[in-house]
């Protein structure tokens, strides 16, 4: 009889990086990326495993479009910052070599570039060591003050 042990959590890793690289669709549109899985309602243990090892993203439950369907679990990830911070590293480890790993990679420098160039997120003032966000001309509200007046 065979004896069954524990997968290492790299092991967990590489299983869920090559789920993704089988069943996951990367969607990119006009300041819009999400990475999705949608599986039948019976397979909704897969999306929770993702949601849970990965920490991002959410699970959404859909009710039959038609009877002779199955009900319908999704776990999507549409934040630009759990996308870039989390989910991009990951997939940079774990995706196995792969056609997914090549749509990965254009999607990823779409990603990237938006990121850099074009998201509005808060970004930090000008002056070294100040963490408050920007206003106007790349100062913090306080340092805009000091150098422009009231």
């Amino acid at each position: 009889m065979p004896t069954t042990t524990a997968r290492p959590a790299g092991d967990l890793a590489g299983f869920l990086a090559g789920f993704i690289a089988g069943e996951a669709y990367l969607g990119a549109g006009p300041g819009c990326f999400q990475c999705a899985v949608a599986l039948g309602a019976t397979d909704a243990g897969m999306c929770e495993m993702l949601h849970e090892f990965l920490g991002i993203g959410r699970v959404h439950r859909y009710q039959r479009r038609r009877p002779h369907y199955d009900d319908e679990v999704v776990w999507m990830v549409r934040s630009m910052r759990e996308l870039v911070e989390t989910l991009v590293p990951f997939l940079d480890e774990h995706l196995p070599a792969s056609y997914k790993r090549e749509q990965y990679g254009l999607w990823r420098g779409e990603l990237m570039t938006y990121w850099d160039q074009r998201a509005r997120r808060p970004r930090p003032c000008i002056v070294d060591g100040c963490a408050a966000p920007r206003r106007a001309k790349d100062l913090c509200r306080r340092h805009y003050y000091q150098a422009y007046g009231r």
